[in-house]
């Protein structure tokens, strides 16, 4: 048994109110394309705009690169190599590498670095001694 609902609208005409309001798509094609030609017209102007200004300020054509780009010092500013920059990498090494080995801090007064594994264990040893 089928049936369809009493309150179904699908046969029925819109309202008057709404049969008025019908999408005029001529109109809003043409301001669509009127739209676009305004774009490409502002285009076209500031790229004239740009051209102009540009041959202004460089009149014999593009400004060639600084004859001191690259030097280590340019005026009073000094320009770090890359190699300098990791100082710090190199320096954190030789911090690891002096955490993980055996040497001598002073040999006069017999003072020696170990590794810091075996320190934190020799620590915590003596600790559990004296419990």
């Amino acid at each position: 048994m089928s049936h369809e609902p009493s309150h179904s609208t699908k046969h029925l005409p819109p309202p008057e109110a709404q049969a008025e309001e019908a999408v005029q798509s001529g109109k809003v094609l043409l301001v669509g394309i009127v739209s676009l030609l305004v774009f490409g017209g502002a285009t076209c102007w500031s790229t004239r705009i740009w051209r102009e200004t540009r041959m202004g300020l460089e009149p014999s054509g593009p400004i060639a690169p600084g004859a001191e780009i690259g030097k280590p010092e340019i005026g009073i500013v000094d320009q770090p190599p890359f190699e300098t920059i990791r100082a710090a990498e190199r320096t954190r090494a030789e911090q690891l590498g002096h955490l993980q080995s055996y040497g001598w801090i002073d040999r006069d007064k017999g003072i020696i670095h170990i590794p810091i594994d075996k320190a934190i264990d020799q620590l915590v040893a003596e600790k559990e001694k004296k419990k």
